[in-house]
């Protein structure tokens, strides 16, 4: 019995002083929810300009399908801007300042009878 504890004890230090590899707080789940497909998705940092994006989807997002959306070390803050742009339509939608620290999907709907689009943080 001394051995299994002392082996416990052991075991129990060595989980403690793993480094911590917990998800980034920004880290968000996209979940297209509007009906269309979209073929860009762009978060960047508002001090940015609205000039600079990266796609972050390697393929199209079809409806009702969801892609996870990972930041780096080197982003910093909670707030961001999103934009989406859609498959089959030269438009884009923009969202600025969202804190993205606040939630961990984003439900992305679209209403045909306002034709606007928005989401539901979760």
């Amino acid at each position: 019995m001394k051995y299994f504890l002392s082996g416990l004890i052991a075991v129990g230090l060595s989980i403690a002083a793993m480094p911590s590899f917990a998800a980034d707080a920004r880290n968000v789940t996209v979940v297209n929810e509007t009906g269309y497909a979209i073929k860009f998705l762009g978060f960047n940092a508002p001090d940015d300009g609205l000039d600079e994006w990266d796609n972050e989807l390697d393929k199209v997002l079809q409806n009702q399908t969801s892609t996870y959306v990972e930041f780096d070390e080197d982003d910093e803050g909670c707030v961001w801007n999103i934009r989406v742009d859609w498959q089959n339509y030269d438009e884009s939608v923009l969202w600025k300042n969202v804190n993205l620290c606040k939630m961990t999907a984003l439900r992305l709907r679209y209403d045909p009878g306002t034709k606007t689009t928005s989401f539901l943080a979760e």
